[in-house]
């Protein structure tokens, strides 16, 4: 098992889940990440998003944007209020997995946001980023930020059909 599955915990109607295991939510509804799960699970999603190039603090991104951006904080802050990027709270600092940016500009790149459109009203925060960072079922076990770059479309059918499942 991969050093992601130490946290994963999707819907149990949900492909994701790992054969065999039981699979549970990773917070209940409406409820504040603790720090306690933080602290255990935090580690695995880095581990997780280390080969699509890491994760980075708000802070560090927001360091990135001054590139490109005279207002880097609020334009970081509308795409995290918008869910138009990837991003989850652990020891009161936002974290972001860098495979949704595009270096060169720096921007979000339009297919993470579109796969993101089609998660956001089932998943969490969390429960977004572990989806980017797990084996999908639908993608033939592959990750989705793996086959993001070749495949968007592929991703994003993957993307709708966990939300299909998740609705219920």
């Amino acid at each position: 098992m991969p050093p992601a599955a130490t946290f994963l915990a999707f819907y149990s109607r949900s492909p994701l889940a790992w054969r065999g295991k039981p699979a549970v939510r990773i917070a209940a509804d409406d409820a504040e990440v603790s720090p306690r799960f933080c602290g255990r699970n935090f580690g695995a999603m880095e581990a997780a998003y280390r080969r699509s190039g890491g994760i980075a603090s708000d802070g560090d991104v927001v360091l990135m944007l001054r590139q490109c951006s005279d207002q880097p904080l609020s334009r970081l802050a509308r795409w995290i209020a918008a869910r138009d990027v990837v991003s989850f709270e652990c020891r009161a600092t936002t974290w972001l997995p860098l495979f949704q940016f595009d270096g060169a500009a720096p921007s979000v790149l339009p297919h993470v946001t579109a796969v993101i459109r089609e998660l956001t009203d089932v998943f969490d925060d969390w429960e977004l980023a572990a989806w980017f960072a797990l084996p999908n079922a639908w993608l033939r076990g592959r990750t989705p930020v793996e086959l993001l770059a070749g495949h968007p479309s592929a991703v994003r059918e993957a993307a709708r059909a966990d939300r299909f499942i998740a609705r219920g």
